[in-house]
């Protein structure tokens, strides 16, 4: 992800919108460490992935009104920390950072004009530091039971014609794409530089990779944009007035055969957080969205979801 600056960026900490006391967030950071296992006989260092990890720093203004009392605490308990980075839109191609993570410090600075700031850290506890695509356009606000506007995994792809044959045909969706052949008279089926099949039959394409197939007559193939391997899910309920509000996490393959993939527990207050997750063999299909059900009158909430790309892993 390319370096940028925090401009329209939010900070959401445990269920408090910190935003408008925060100065800069100062780092993000996640993933495994390297388990060095070199041994005797090598004449090269040989590494093992080990346990994922992350943390999440920023800097606050004093502001005892917000921030400060939420971070002076030190809670020793779990943090869920949410970095909201801009532009603030439901897309594929946008991220949101959480953590659960554990705050270690409370650090101020007084500067010699008299400015007040604070350093604070949050280190990883259990899950590390996962990027995930914001199903809510930042914060939002449902005033009643709303379904939400959907994500697009895909991020508009289009199911390509059969192409003659031997020509390869490049899947450019960020998705990997399940392939139905059937019909026509087919040789050989290639993806990318692997021969995987003879005919008629389902073949897994992975994003970028390409499939090639070798026909005397055209087949007809369907294209599906899914993942098999599960995802994780984060909430922050920042604002909430009313008797409980449940917040789902919904999936469809088509944007319009709508199934809940997940559930977050029913809140009945705010401040609230909580992450949710299937298991790492559930399909999780091309488009997403977050509806809302309960007795309220105003909900004012964030959702992030990743998707996992390996299977066999637990998150």
């Amino acid at each position: 992800m390319a370096k940028q600056n925090g401009l329209g960026a939010r900070l959401l900490v445990n269920g408090y919108d910190l935003s408008g006391d925060i100065s800069a967030i100062d780092s993000i950071s996640g993933g495994v460490g390297l388990l060095d296992v070199t041994d005797i006989t090598q004449s090269a260092h040989a590494r093992l992935t080990g346990q994922r990890d992350g943390s999440m720093g920023f800097t606050s203004y004093m502001d005892p009104a917000n921030a400060h009392p939420v971070l002076s605490a030190l809670p020793t308990a779990d943090q869920q920390m949410m970095a909201l980075l801009p532009p603030l839109a439901i897309s594929s191609q946008n991220m949101i950072a959480a953590l659960i993570a554990r705050q270690v410090n409370y650090d101020p600075t007084r500067a010699n004009d008299g400015g007040l700031l604070n350093k604070t850290e949050g280190q990883g506890d259990g899950y590390g530091l996962e990027w995930c695509m914001p199903l809510t356009a930042g914060l939002r606000t449902d005033t009643a039971a709303t379904n939400g506007a959907s994500l697009d995994g895909g991020n508009s792809f289009s199911t390509p014609s059969v192409p003659a044959s031997t020509v390869p045909v490049t899947n450019t969706s960020p998705l990997p794409a399940t392939v139905v052949i059937s019909g026509g008279t087919v040789s050989n089926v290639v993806v990318g530089a692997v021969s995987v099949g003879t005919g008629d039959g389902t073949y897994t394409v992975p994003s970028g990779q390409s499939i090639t197939l070798t026909y005397s007559a055209a087949p007809t193939w369907t294209w599906t944009l899914q993942t098999a391997w599960g995802a994780q899910a984060y909430l922050q309920l920042t604002q909430f007035t009313g008797t409980s509000v449940t917040v789902t996490v919904q999936h469809a393959p088509d944007n319009s055969t709508w199934t809940t993939l997940m559930a977050f527990t029913a809140a009945t207050a705010a401040p609230y957080t909580q992450r949710v997750a299937t298991s790492n063999s559930t399909t999780v299909a091309r488009y997403l969205r977050v509806i809302t059900t309960g007795t309220f009158t105003s909900a004012t909430f964030a959702v992030g979801l990743n998707r996992n790309l390996a299977a066999g892993v637990s998150f």
